[in-house]
């Protein structure tokens, strides 16, 4: 062998020459859905070692091992496979022109995130004509989020959805029913917003549905606080929505068929003990007494502060649990804090530990602390030891996306890493006290007593 091979041998090969060397003269021949296989396979292995950032440029090395397999760069088929592996996406369509395209925006929109480079937008809206009659004038209480719009639920019974393109107010729906039980029975307590459709429910158990451009509305459930007590959470999906109630013991799960808009279930213990506290959220702005979150797969998510329980939604009648799990005192949860993302949940509790979990086992992701944003936000000259004394006091609300896990504590939203627990940044604006916190996978929203309705887009 000759000394010149001999250095060859020894030199160090980046990855592109080893497949370079791999493809030789004859890569040329090499079968197209090979070099397909092979740059999914790359991709993926970057994703699951580095974060799906990193999936990017491991494809560009392979389409640099020649021309024949820069050709590949332009499969359709391929940048479809890497938009579903390496984003998780199962939607059948596209956002934009071409599959290539829709990996393009997907990976900007991450980068957006993980820079926390946003624009932000403080969104104005006119106040009801009857919003000072109702005791506590035109406050948000609730928000969420679709791919073209932001619904905005308010303490006097509207809702407003807003396009996340202009910031405009597209419609306002005010159904008109009286108050019962109580000044603040026509809070609404929650909204599902899904293609051009907005249902949302208020405190005294009536579930609305609206067109979000027409404004229409019309009154699919006429709610019954006697019976039933005062609806303090609702969510849902196309197929099924949930209200979470506490009043009356054993009716805290209500589900309905969305299709057919019947109740379909109506039991449950989870907020037995928060039976006064629920009758107090009609004459008393207080915190929240429990969470309820669907997932894609239709796993529901309930949480008072004492208790966390999984249900399968797949059959109708009882739900079978998924897990149930009941919390120390010292690990009380902050009902404001969950939220529910694909296969992954969010928690924060009272001790300063968060944590992010998979939904069908309740194991952890990753988890870690707030307690040193919080000691930062706070302006109190009050010792740590007397900050960790009052844990309870803090007002902390959660949301969660493909990404990133976002607690808004005191009024100070901050980001971590949601498979990592990395503490990631902090949004440049602050919001005071805040009602609701709500993310996706483009947008971050807030809305906050005095400073109203806050927007961070990342779209690129």
């Amino acid at each position: 062998m000759s000394s010149s091979s001999s250095r060859r041998s020894l030199r160090p090969r980046s990855h592109a020459a080893e497949l370079q060397g791999e493809a030789g003269n004859g890569g040329g021949v090499w079968p197209e859905p090979f070099v397909e296989a092979l740059a999914r396979k790359v991709a993926l292995a970057a994703a699951d070692g580095g974060g799906s950032l990193a999936a990017a440029p491991a494809v560009v090395t392979v389409f640099q091992v020649c021309s024949t397999w820069r050709t590949v760069s332009e499969s359709e088929i391929l940048w479809e496979a890497l938009t579903r592996y390496v984003w998780d996406k199962t939607e059948t369509t596209r956002r934009t022109q071409s599959w290539r395209d829709e990996y393009i925006r997907l990976h900007l929109t991450a980068s957006n995130f993980h820079r926390n480079k946003a624009k932000y937008t403080s969104i104005e809206y006119e106040v009801s004509s009857d919003s000072s009659g109702n005791g506590v004038g035109a406050a948000c209480r609730c928000l969420a989020l679709s791919p073209g719009y932001l619904a905005v639920g308010f303490f006097d019974g509207a809702v407003r959805v807003f396009s996340l393109t202009s910031k405009e107010c597209v419609s306002s729906m005010k159904p008109e029913h009286e108050n019962r039980l109580g000044p603040l029975s026509r809070a609404i307590a929650g909204i599902v917003i899904y293609e051009r459709t907005v249902v949302f429910a208020s405190f005294d158990g009536s579930v609305f549905v609206g067109g979000i451009l027409s404004g229409n509305v019309r009154c699919a459930h006429l709610g019954n606080v006697v019976n039933d007590g005062t609806l303090v959470d609702f969510t849902g999906c196309e197929r099924f929505w949930v209200g979470l109630y506490a009043g009356i013991p054993g009716h805290a799960c209500h589900i309905w068929d969305a299709v057919t808009e019947q109740l379909v279930f109506n039991a449950g213990d989870i907020t037995d003990s928060e039976a006064l506290r629920g009758w107090h959220l009609l004459t008393e702005q207080a915190e929240r007494i429990g969470r309820v979150r669907v997932n894609n797969d239709g796993i529901l998510l309930t949480a008072t502060r004492g208790k966390l329980a999984g249900f399968e939604l797949q059959t109708y009648g009882l739900p079978p649990f998924v897990r149930e799990e009941v919390a120390l005192d010292e690990q009380e949860l902050i009902v404001e804090s969950v939220d529910v993302n694909k296969d992954r949940f969010l928690t924060a509790s009272v001790n300063g530990a968060a944590r992010v979990r998979r939904i069908t086992d309740f194991e952890d992701v990753c988890g870690f602390s707030f307690d040193e944003v919080a000691d930062n936000n706070s302006t109190s000259t009050a010792s740590s030891s007397s900050n960790n004394n009052n844990h309870n006091n803090r007002k902390v609300l959660g949301a969660l996306n493909t990404w990133q896990a976002f607690l808004c504590v005191d009024g100070a939203v901050h980001a971590w890493d949601a498979h990592s627990g990395v503490l990631l940044h902090r949004l440049d604006e602050q919001m005071g006290e805040v009602f609701d916190l709500v993310a996706d996978d483009e947008h971050v929203a807030g809305c906050a007593v005095d400073t109203g309705i806050h927007l961070w887009s990342f779209r690129p």
